[in-house]
């Protein structure tokens, strides 16, 4: 079976299990146990789909596990903290390539001098096939290519600039460090040959990366369709009503 899952990141310590701290999975396993929709000490194989970083949020992230029995998901949603939301499950087949979009939210009152003319010239730069390795933290013991194809596009909507991200995969911190190099070149730190030089490692330099919870993944395209929980989309509305940069999504779904 496979789920939509919303969550709000900011208390949590990522989306994956880790030995410490709270993370999505450890806390819809939990919920799952509780059900009696999971074996407690079998392996059920939940897992998540696409990894989020401490803080980042997510509107439609994917999990992917083997359900003891017939799951509401509305018994389920009852079950889970306030920050974890369940919208929709399949018994679908999922096809990869899995087509991701992610958004990163700048407020303007935070950077009332940005020029967005600016970060709309920068993400033409981004976008395409390009070695991240300058954009990213790389885990060399996996093996992982820094090499990625994405599309980058800004927009201007109201109190935000939203910077926008498409792609098949994104690299340990990736869009994070972009983003920061974006709003570094629109505020005139950088040059356009400067941020070349980087995309195109004519010098090697980890870019600092800008904060995760401004970042959120919007949607996660597996070719399948879902049965939604519209009781589940009012309660995250209601929810998010008093946050600001994640109300400003959630309340599209």
């Amino acid at each position: 079976m496979i789920l939509k899952v919303a969550y709000i990141g900011r208390n949590f310590c990522g989306s994956q299990v880790q030995p410490k701290g709270r993370t999505v999975e450890g806390e819809i396993n939990s919920a799952l146990k509780r059900l009696g929709l999971i074996n407690p000490d079998a392996n059920s194989r939940f897992r998540i789909l696409s990894r989020t970083d401490r803080g980042v949020s997510a509107c439609g992230n994917l999990a992917v596990f083997e359900p003891k029995g017939n799951l509401s998901i509305s018994r389920l949603n009852h079950e889970l903290p306030e920050d974890i939301f369940v919208i929709g499950k399949s018994d679908g087949k999922i096809r990869y390539p899995l087509k991701k979009h992610y958004a990163y939210l700048i407020l303007k009152y935070e950077l009332p001098k940005i020029d967005i003319d600016w970060l709309v010239r920068s993400a033409k730069l981004f976008s395409g096939e390009h070695d991240f390795s300058n954009f990213a933290r790389i885990e060399k013991d996996k093996g992982k290519s820094p090499v990625r194809k994405i599309d980058v596009s800004v927009e201007d909507a109201g109190k935000f600039v939203i910077v926008h991200f498409y792609g098949t995969g994104f690299l340990w911190q990736m869009i994070r460090r972009i983003v920061k190099c974006m709003t570094d070149y629109s505020f005139g730190k950088l040059s356009e040959d400067d941020v070349l030089d980087l995309i195109e490692r004519r010098i090697s330099k980890k870019y600092q990366a800008a904060k995760p919870e401004n970042l959120i993944l919007i949607d996660i395209d597996a070719g399948i369709r879902f049965e939604a929980d519209n009781k589940a989309r009012k309660e995250i509305n209601e929810k998010m009503g008093l946050l600001e940069k994640e109300s400003f999504f959630f309340s599209q779904l």
